[in-house]
């Protein structure tokens, strides 16, 4: 059965650590190994840090929903054109951003929302379905 957390913390760095322990405690109840939780914990505080730079925010919406042994963890919505940019995965010129994503979770998705976008990252717990 799918869980679903919904959350909306200040957009400010102190609220990431609320972020990590609702991931942590859910990623653990899935028994997600601590080599996968390590590479949540570092590409959303990695994602958030960055959209807290690029987009001026008052209120940071997060949303993880756990099913089946994948976790989608998304974040938004945002505006900025350098975020969007930054975590998109295309084979030339992905730095930063793009490349910890890359190494750290199996997806990531930018949903779009009417002149905005949500971005959507996914770990499979290894063992678990594809």
């Amino acid at each position: 059965m799918a869980e679903r957390i919904d959350l909306e913390v200040p957009a400010t760095l102190n609220a990431l650590s609320t972020v990590r322990m609702v991931l942590g405690g859910l990623g653990a109840r899935l028994d997600f190994s601590l080599d996968d939780l390590e590479d949540i914990y570092l590409a959303t505080d990695e994602l958030l840090r960055t959209a807290l730079d690029a987009d001026p925010l008052d209120r940071l919406s997060v949303e993880v929903l756990l099913d089946e042994g994948v976790l989608r963890f998304t974040a938004g919505t945002f505006k900025s054109a350098k975020l969007r940019a930054d975590v998109t995965m295309h084979a030339e010129d992905c730095l930063d951003l793009c490349m910890l994503l890359r190494r750290t979770v199996d997806d990531v998705v930018l949903e779009d929302e009417g002149g905005a976008y949500r971005i959507v990252l996914v770990k499979r717990r290894q063992g678990g379905p594809a």
